[in-house]
């Protein structure tokens, strides 16, 4: 069935009729404007069609939200973030997001034949993810323009494989004991493993350059606003993260165990991928 959530015209009660497990992953990260509309107003309309739908068959329904670890917002800059923290979402994208998280949470405290997982993963990579910040950064050091910002042994790179995000989803769709939790999905690592995989698989030499943080944006503020820079303030904060995200909750709870550590899958996501200057 093909139907669009933003359109407040379009029924959902035929979408859900024979379900008993849902997956909601539909989610906008490009366009600003269609976010609250999707996340919000779409997460409404689907949550009220999954309720008439309890209340006229009085079976259950479990809900899978895919949401982001983004609802924690910057925290993660300075600590490793687990479940206990509470939202702090900076952005429309975040902001909207965890609005639909939190109206999931107040269906399920009202009906009690509804119940809810909700996922939050960090970066996720694969081939054809639509997030192109990995394949950048592996252009980077392709072309021999990478340098670490700060330390490089302190760095983190807090990525998940898309083939972990959707074994998580499946097994909070299956495993009883997933109702009612909240789990942040993340794999994270030394960034310094990731930048050595991109230079095996590129041909490179390891970088080794590291320029302080203060001096790099000490440069961003005085360098004209004209002049187009390939580094933006956000992601100098996603290049200096020492804190991250921890996945202890999913392996406590469920026993869920991470397959695809983000080093040793470099040349699998990067394989296919056109990296201009790889071969300079």
């Amino acid at each position: 069935m093909v139907g669009d959530l933003t359109k407040a015209s379009v029924s959902l009660d035929s979408f859900v009729a024979n379900c008993d497990v849902l997956y909601h992953c539909a989610g906008e990260i490009a366009n600003t404007a269609l976010m609250h509309r999707l996340h919000v107003k779409g997460t409404t309309s689907l949550l009220a069609a999954v309720h008439r739908r309890i209340k006229r068959t009085g079976k259950p329904v479990h809900w899978v939200q895919l949401s982001s670890t983004g609802a924690y917002g910057r925290q993660a800059d300075l600590a490793q973030i687990d479940e206990s923290f509470d939202p702090a979402p900076v952005g429309e994208y975040e902001v909207t997001k965890t609005i639909a998280d939190e109206l999931v949470v107040a269906l399920a405290a009202i009906e009690p034949l509804f119940t809810f997982t909700i996922v939050r993963p960090t970066v996720v990579i694969g081939q054809s993810m639509p997030n192109q910040s990995f394949f950048q950064l592996a252009r980077m050091v392709g072309k021999g323009w990478f340098f670490y910002i700060g330390k490089a042994a302190s760095n983190v790179s807090t990525y998940v494989h898309v083939n972990d995000v959707v074994s998580a989803l499946v097994a909070c769709g299956n495993d009883s004991r997933a109702a009612g939790h909240t789990f942040i999905i993340a794999n994270d690592c030394a960034q310094k493993d990731v930048i050595d995989a991109f230079a095996r698989f590129t041909g490179r030499k390891k970088p080794s350059l590291q320029i302080p943080e203060s001096v790099l944006r000490l440069l961003m503020r005085i360098i004209p606003s004209s002049v187009r820079l390939p580094l933006t303030p956000q992601r100098v904060d996603a290049l200096v993260k020492k804190g991250g995200y921890a996945n202890r909750h999913i392996r406590e709870v469920l026993g869920f165990r991470f397959e695809y550590p983000i080093p040793e899958s470099v040349p699998d996501v990067l394989r296919g991928n056109v990296l201009p200057g790889s071969s300079d």
